[in-house]
């Protein structure tokens, strides 16, 4: 078996003027700041999405603009002393719930990097077979899994109960 590292935000957070969660989703609800302590993510991210219904009379639109808005507050994602120590790491397989390139970016400046970091994807919305594979002079090469969308292909952000359901039923057909 290949040895895998899944990770998530918790180790953007460690830079301070990353993005919160919590800042993320009040600058995504525009005007309309309502209460949300108890609501999981998805319920909150659901909530914004339909509270813009005015706007094009199309949910999808509306459901593309508010993840186009998530894209663009996590662009400033900064680099990450903790992924340099992640690749260092003898895995093969890097997995993480991440939108953003603060992986990608952190291990760019690594000599042994050779660039372009190749892409592959197959699919438009779902993210189950999206991959970076990264290949550096000194081993084998190691391949980078967003398996809940990237930001710069907003309609492949999962954060609403649909995207979720859609992906299990994706991948339960693979």
């Amino acid at each position: 078996m290949k040895s895998t590292i899944l990770f998530g935000n918790g180790i953007n957070r460690l830079i301070p003027t990353n993005i919160s969660w919590g800042e993320l989703l009040d600058r995504i609800k525009g005007a309309n700041k309502f209460k949300d302590d108890i609501l999981p993510n998805t319920m909150i991210y659901e909530r914004i999405v339909l509270q813009r219904l005015t706007k094009y009379k199309d949910i999808l639109q509306d459901e593309y603009e508010v993840k186009s808005d998530i894209a663009r507050l996590l662009e400033e994602i900064s680099a990450n002393e903790i992924y340099l120590e992640l690749f260092n790491l003898t895995a093969q397989h890097y997995i993480t719930t991440n939108y953003d390139y603060g992986f990608v970016t952190s291990i760019r400046s690594i000599p042994e990097i050779l660039l372009p970091i190749e892409e592959y994807s197959t699919e438009d919305v779902y993210s189950i077979r999206r991959l970076k594979r990264i290949k550096n002079s000194k081993e084998a090469e190691k391949n980078f899994w967003q398996i809940h969308g990237e930001i710069r292909k907003p309609a492949t952000i999962m954060l609403g109960l649909d995207h979720y359901c859609g992906s299990i039923g994706k991948s339960t057909a693979i």
